[in-house]
């Protein structure tokens, strides 16, 4: 019995605490504006509406609401909602004041309220909106504004002038306007587009895009995305845990990330890419690209400038380079092709693949395989793994340790060098055409062969031969050891 009886009490007490009733009013005012004159607001708890026209007059209207336990206690606290319009010399002023509100544990006393505004302003009046626990939504504005909310989104407009936009806890949405745009949120996303001029972005715990900017944008972001299209000017995006993706930009480009991926597309200056833990895409970028990352994949094609990655522990794959390749990397792989100009590329313990080097190639590997096909030269050096090189028309040097060598010259008659040393392992050389060299060939432990004509000079040996191959313009240089050597057609 006594436990029904307490429930009782509970039940009673709840439905008390819980029928409440409701009192609306509305608040109407009209101010005249003069030409320079600015406006303020200074607002909590309720939402903010804000629009323009070409008349010098502010026009103002609130809905004041108010919840309490009676419906005189709520039309008096409403009745005592102030708010207050001041006008001065520089503008006026709008402020919302509310009364002191009673406590109780038990919510006796308990009052709900919020006021909610809708504002016309003067189109060229410049604006300062201070609002907390609702959303702002301006629209129209000709002239600069100053514009801080908190706990509620904030979205802004079809406007012209210098912007400065703050929110936190809440989304910030800007689009089209005339003059430069400055946004800082915490822990909201920010979306800006349309804006004729610069765009600076702050913002921490949330995702971030900009697209049609036409003069700058410098984006600082943590723990979030950054998404970018359709852009120009200069570019300087930086973020963390969070993926980068740039579609479309007109000018440089510089992207600083941590623990994110990276993609990038059509840029038309230099782009400078810079990450770890997130891999790089990229594609069509017009002059000089960089890349300095670790613990990443770099993939990407289409670049009419010089190339040069910096990265370790991961892949490179790149292609259609117009002005050369300088990669380093780390314990991972590198693939190259299509390049216009020289490659220079360094790696260990994996695989590198060129093919199609209009210039030099020079690679420089530990414990890890060469594969070239198709270069004006190469330079060699690795370790503990085997060289293939097929259609190499210039110079050939070639240091192996503990790896087979084999290599195809496509220079012909052309005088162009050939340096190759390796060990424990074939050393196996091809010539077209009518080749002409002098030959000095050495080994231990293995046989020389050559399918050429060879003028010996000296004693005969089968693992120390010097001689001329045709007329003996050029030097070949094969030196091996516990391997044999071959020269071949």
């Amino acid at each position: 019995m006594v436990r029904r009886t307490s429930l009782l009490f509970m039940l009673a007490l709840a439905g008390s605490t819980f029928a409440r009733e409701e009192f609306t009013r509305a608040f109407n005012k009209t101010v005249p504006l003069h030409a320079g004159q600015s406006v303020s607001v200074e607002h909590r708890l309720g939402d903010i509406i804000i629009r323009t026209h070409a008349q010098p007059e502010v026009v103002l209207h609130a809905d004041i609401h108010v919840s309490a336990e009676d419906m005189d206690r709520a039309k008096n606290f409403a009745n005592n909602i102030e708010i207050a319009v001041q006008p001065s010399t520089s503008g006026l002023f709008v402020r919302t004041r509310y009364p002191e509100t009673e406590r109780s544990f038990f919510g006796n006393h308990n009052i709900s309220y919020y006021v909610r505004y809708e504002i016309t302003v003067p189109e060229t009046a410049p604006l300062q909106v201070r609002n907390s626990f609702g959303a702002v939504s301006v629209a129209g504005i000709k002239a600069n504004s100053d514009i801080t909310n908190s706990h509620g989104s904030l979205e802004f407009r079809d406007a012209s002038g210098s912007q400065h936009l703050e929110n936190s806890f809440g989304s910030v949405k800007v689009s089209n306007n005339v003059g430069d745009v400055a946004v800082q949120t915490n822990n909201g996303s920010a979306e800006v587009t349309g804006v004729k001029g610069s765009l600076t972005l702050r913002n921490r715990f949330g995702n971030v895009a900009a697209s049609s900017v036409s003069n700058g944008v410098t984006i600082s972001n943590g723990n979030g995305g950054v998404e970018v299209t359709d852009c120009g000017g200069l570019g300087d995006i930086r973020t963390s845990f969070g993926s980068v993706t740039v579609h479309g930009f007109r000018g440089d480009l510089t992207v600083n990330d941590t623990n994110g991926v990276i993609e990038s597309t059509n840029v038309s200056g230099n782009a400078e890419l810079n990450t770890t833990f997130g891999a790089v895409h990229f594609s069509d970028i017009g002059h000089q690209l960089s890349i300095r990352a670790s613990n990443s994949k770099v993939e990407g094609q289409r670049v009419g400038g010089p190339l040069i990655v910096q990265n370790s522990f991961g892949p490179v794959n790149v292609s259609d380079i117009r002005q050369g390749v300088e990669i380093h990397s780390g314990n991972g792989g590198v693939s190259i092709t299509g390049i216009h100009g020289g490659a220079n590329v360094r790696t260990s313990f994996a695989m590198v693949q060129a093919s199609d080097v209009s210039g030099a190639l020079s690679v420089e590997n530990n414990n890890g395989g060469v594969k070239v096909m198709n270069t004006r030269g190469a330079h060699v050096i690795t370790s503990f793994a085997p060289v293939i090189l097929e259609g190499i028309s210039g110079p050939l040097q070639i240091e192996n340790q503990n790896g087979a060598v084999d290599a195809t010259s496509s220079s012909g008659s052309a005088c162009e060098p050939i340096t190759i040393r390796t060990s424990f392992s074939t050393l196996r050389v091809h010539l077209q055409g009518n080749p002409s060299y002098r030959v000095n060939a050495r080994t231990s432990f293995g046989k020389i062969r050559t399918d050429f004509p060879l003028s010996v000079s000296g004693s005969l040996s089968n693992d120390n031969v010097t001689g001329t191959i045709g007329g003996g313009r050029c030097e070949m240089r094969l030196t091996n050891n516990n391997g044999s050597i071959e020269i071949v057609k």
